[in-house]
């Protein structure tokens, strides 16, 4: 049975539809459109108090993070100051719940120094 032209004509139609919304399709998801946010971290703000970051530490070392590294001896205990401690803290929360808390900040330039790597 043959297909009658004028239908021919569609399928040629939606075929061509298809492809141009495939090229265009393509062209948006092509790697160089692609944007990658910058990398942030959260550390204590300026004007949060001493007793509120000593608080915040105590809060999310008491189970909510894994405070290893600010332990003395190890990478990032020293400075041993609450702001120094908090801010790794405030940062480790933030990889881990994805908020930073309203005693931190976000910022972006890497906060690490020497041994002490914020990831």
């Amino acid at each position: 049975m043959a297909i009658p032209n004028s239908h021919l004509c569609c399928i040629a139609i939606f075929i061509s539809l298809l492809a141009v919304s495939s090229c265009e399709q393509s062209a948006l998801t092509g790697q160089k459109d692609v944007v990658i946010p910058p990398q942030t971290w959260c550390v204590a703000a300026d004007g949060a108090t001493i007793d509120k970051l000593q608080g915040f530490i105590d809060f999310s070392c008491g189970g909510k993070i894994d405070c290893l590294l600010i332990q003395p001896g190890q990478a990032c205990y020293e400075p041993n100051n609450p702001r120094a401690h908090a801010s790794w803290c405030l940062d480790a929360y933030y990889r881990t719940y994805k908020t930073c808390d309203t005693l931190g900040t976000i910022v972006y330039i890497d906060p690490s120094y020497g041994d002490c790597l914020y990831i």
